[in-house]
């Protein structure tokens, strides 16, 4: 900070704490990704092709690698460690996933959230961690503008007109919305018309960069309690809480009162749909 502004936002200790659950998820998701595409190049070195739909998470995989073809000792013991490093990564990412799950579940404030169309439970969970507490931003032009949505201004002389995008703001969380943006120009829901109408002017990537910054717009509406219209249909909001169930966990579920995942679902689904 150069001095100028009047006050400096500290984030709060659970907006720190939930800053750190989704590095430590991006962290594991590299991980991950990382583990997998070392086995793929291990096997490709050795001309081994893997049927279609063969799962190299799957805690048997490594069975059915090492039956391919004859491996030396030395590289069994490598496609092992490749294999355990991958399941290791992805038993994190999924603990990962089930906090953030329960933390959206505990809080009505964050369930609301899963109304909006196009918000999944990654991008839920970012959207509280990076703004913390809303009322900081007095308005919604503030949060875009926070999130490098908003386009650059170019002045010369009595000109004064809108450019493209400049590399501000939140990035990971600006290209989680952008991501959802092009997914809503592709399915049925309240910003797909108008998105497909601004793509038909201007191109689908500047169309899911409008849509990513409506999606934010409705997102600041959402967290002061407002009344907005980007909500998600009936049948597809079903849809996010039977995955967040899944998240959980049936065991996790039934510890909460529920008979089963379907309950649980209708027992929020009756939750949200109270709202105004």
């Amino acid at each position: 900070m150069s001095a100028l502004s009047p006050i400096v936002w500290q984030p709060d200790q659970k907006t720190l704490e939930r800053r750190e659950i989704f590095s430590a998820y991006q962290a594991v998701v590299k991980e991950s990704t990382w583990a997998k595409q070392q086995l793929r190049s291990m096997l490709n070195e050795h001309c081994v092709r893997l049927q279609k739909g063969f799962r190299l998470c799957h805690p048997n995989a490594i069975t059915r690698l090492l039956a391919l073809r004859e491996w030396t000792p030395a590289r069994k013991m490598l496609l092992q460690q490749l294999h355990g490093s991958l399941l290791a990564a992805r038993a994190r990412r999924a603990l990962l996933r089930r906090h953030m799950a329960q933390e959206i579940v505990a809080e009505e404030a964050l369930l609301r959230l899963t109304r909006l169309c196009g918000i999944n439970l990654v991008t839920l969970y970012r959207v509280v961690a990076a703004v913390g507490d809303v009322r900081r931003f007095s308005h919604s032009k503030k949060l875009v503008a926070y999130l490098g949505l908003n386009p650059s201004v170019s002045q010369s002389g009595n000109f004064e007109g809108g450019g493209a995008l400049k590399r501000h703001g939140r990035g990971a969380l600006r290209a989680l919305l952008i991501q959802s943006g092009k997914k809503l120009l592709e399915v049925t829901n309240p910003l797909q018309k108008w998105g497909l109408a601004v793509a038909a002017r201007r191109g689908r990537n500047k169309a899911a960069v409008a849509v990513a910054r409506k999606l934010c717009v409705a997102l600041w509406h959402v967290m002061q309690g407002h009344l907005i219209g980007a909500i998600d249909r009936l049948d597809t909001l079903h849809t996010k809480l039977y995955k967040l169930a899944t998240e959980l966990g049936l065991r996790a579920i039934k510890n909460q009162g529920y008979e089963s995942k379907e309950a649980f679902v209708q027992k929020k689904l009756y939750v949200l749909r109270s709202y105004a």
